[in-house]
């Protein structure tokens, strides 16, 4: 045993020190006992030296990633030594909601806020399992309380017990102010790109927003751009209204008038949106008087056609006609480059070969309209040029006489929406990312936590006023820290999104929902749904997840990533919180892990009481 202890020492010396190692090897062949207990404990020494230093410094390291994310978080954020309640660390959220000091490397309650009283006031919290939306009133400054729910987990900062404490002010505030800045800066943007004519108003009829286009304008007579008129917000149609452009010229503005309604139906004032149609105006009364004209005698037929002609090669819109069988009969160069000929080829030929048949079908109930009722029907279009260029086309269809043999047709006059439809879009994606940032977690696409907590508050109140059970499961990955730290940290986010999808894919009902609770841990809300319910979607987690078969084999569970699930069921009354059955769950979740993991606990009303 001797003689293996010394080889064992010799090889060990020898690879963290190649000179020590080769002194070892000259003590072996010595064979000096003394030497060899002095060599043995000089190694037991430095490597312990050497593995307290990498522990500091992993855990100073540690600290240094968790202050960067911690720094610049919308939520306060503050670290409190259990024993004495010294305040640690504070994010810059948490100075500015309750006023923290930084001096030097130390952290400073506010003058009204001391050490002891917060050590009284989380002394009977329970540390192990932390707590959350404990409610509490601060006084941070003479005559002046500030309420706040805090949520607090323990951690080890600096080799110390101590509390992580989230600081927030219920109810859930709105945006920042930042944000707020930024959303209208987008809008402003956005209104800003467009080239009609927008403002809005609250109800009271005064202007509380414009756009540039407006400004130019009407720069110096706004009282001349306003619609009076309390009847125009609720017209279908929209309205003309003649009025002198900053050159002096008339203009033809068609204006819409839309009611802006809240998030609870109510009516806040009016957007209206005013487009310069007087080129459109004029253009469509030249061509609609010129086929009047061409109805009298053939001379005048000729000087009409002629006009027609100079019309149609001088405007920039499509405009096209073809007769009721759907033979093109007329058109200018761009009506035919929007349909992929050139004004020559394009004569002639029937619409039906030009066109997809889908789309052939769809103008012919238009062209229908036009040619058996003499309606005039607007439609948009949307093409892709030659060049690959997308152009989106609000077209108007008016029906039409050919007076040297009465064949009636369609007038087709297109015009290029494409700016305003893409302005469109990108009003409505701005619309659609900030709801998804607002409910989305980014990483799992399944709901965030601020998403569960509202769903959670609406079905509680649901619930009780229909007396039917509501279920919650709380899931924690098993050892994912592990996992973690001997993956990294980018296999642990591709984990988390497979788990998130083995969770989708469990839930079947559109009233169930799965949201990424915080961290690793996730969250079941099961609206409806019993105890054996619960279970049942608690067991296809736990089986569809082997099936996964994501490998962890620092698990200390097994070689796969495992779940520990926590089941809650209750019938809420109306003297009972919400906050009772995420309770109910975090407490069968305890139970789960203190069970070995890799298991589902359960916990009901009878149960809590």
């Amino acid at each position: 045993m001797l003689l293996f202890v010394r080889h064992l020492l010799g090889l060990a010396v020898l690879f963290m020190f190649p000179a020590v190692g080769q002194a070892a090897e000259a003590i072996d062949r010595v064979g000096n006992p003394v030497l060899l207990t002095a060599l043995l404990v000089t190694g037991a020494v430095i490597g312990s030296g050497l593995l307290v230093m990498l522990v500091l410094h992993l855990d100073a390291a540690s600290f240094r990633r968790l202050q960067t994310i911690f720094t610049d978080l919308p939520l306060a954020v503050a670290i409190i030594r259990r024993k004495d309640g010294t305040l640690l660390y504070a994010n810059k959220r948490c100075c500015e909601l309750i006023g923290v000091r930084k001096l030097g490397s130390r952290y400073r309650y506010p003058d009204e806020i001391t050490a002891q009283m917060m050590c009284d006031y989380l002394r009977p919290l329970p540390y192990r399992r932390g707590f959350q939306n404990a409610p509490e009133a601060l006084r941070i400054k003479p005559g002046h309380t500030l309420s706040l729910a805090v949520s607090g987990q323990p951690i080890r900062f600096k080799w110390q017990a101590a509390w992580l404490l989230y600081l927030s002010q219920p109810p859930q505030q709105p945006a920042s102010p930042d944000q707020l800045e930024q959303e209208q800066r987008i809008f402003q943007q956005v209104l800003n790109s467009l080239s009609e004519l927008v403002y809005y108003q609250n109800n009271r009829g005064e202007i509380i927003g414009t756009n540039k286009a407006f400004n130019r304008f009407w720069r110096g007579r706004f009282e001349e751009g306003v619609m009076e008129d309390e009847n125009t917000a609720s017209s279908l149609h929209p309205l003309h209204t003649w009025t002198t452009a900053p050159d002096g010229t008339s203009r033809l503005l068609e204006t819409n008038k839309t009611q802006l309604i809240d998030d609870h139906g109510e009516v806040i004032g009016t957007l209206s949106i005013s487009h310069d149609v007087t080129d459109w105006h004029d253009m469509q009364e030249s061509l609609q008087q010129e086929i009047e004209k061409r109805e009298i005698t053939e001379q005048a037929l000729a000087q009409r056609s002629s006009l027609l002609n100079t019309i149609f090669e001088a405007s920039s819109d499509p405009i096209g006609l073809y007769n009721e069988h759907g033979i093109y009969v007329g058109c200018n160069e761009p009506f035919a480059r929007a349909l992929g000929y050139t004004q020559q080829t394009l004569l002639g030929k029937s619409a039906a070969d030009v066109l997809e048949p889908d789309k052939w079908e769809e103008f012919q109930e238009a062209d229908r309209q036009v040619l058996e009722e003499g309606k005039t029907v607007k439609a948009d279009d949307y093409v892709i040029l030659e060049d690959g260029t997308p152009v989106w086309y609000e077209m108007v269809k008016t029906p039409y006489r050919d007076p040297t043999d009465g064949v009636p047709g369609v007038l087709v006059m297109a015009r290029d929406v494409t700016e305003r439809r893409m302005a469109e879009q990108q009003l409505a994606d701005a619309i659609m990312e900030l709801e998804e940032m607002s409910f989305v977690d980014s990483l799992t696409k399944v709901a965030n936590r601020r998403y569960f907590d509202e769903q959670l508050r609406k079905l509680w109140h649901s619930h009780i006023r229909e007396q039917k059970p509501l279920t919650l499961i709380l899931c924690d990955i098993d050892s994912f820290k592990a996992f973690n730290d001997n993956y990294g940290h980018q296999q642990g986010d591709y984990a988390l999104r497979e788990v998130a999808k083995v969770f989708r894919d469990v839930i079947r009902r559109e009233t169930d929902e799965v949201a990424r609770y915080g961290g690793e841990e996730f969250a079941f809300l099961l609206p409806n749904t019993d105890q054996t319910g619960g279970l049942v979607v608690a067991e296809k987690v736990h089986q569809q997840l082997a099936a996964q078969g994501i490998v962890h084999e620092y698990s200390g569970v097994g070689n796969q990533l495992t779940v520990s699930l926590g089941v809650a069921t209750i019938t809420p009354l109306p003297t009972q919180d919400y906050g009772d059955l995420v309770e109910m769950a975090d407490i069968a979740l305890y139970k789960a892990k203190a069970a070995g993991r890799n298991c589902t606990m359960v916990m009901t009303g009878g149960d809590h009481a």
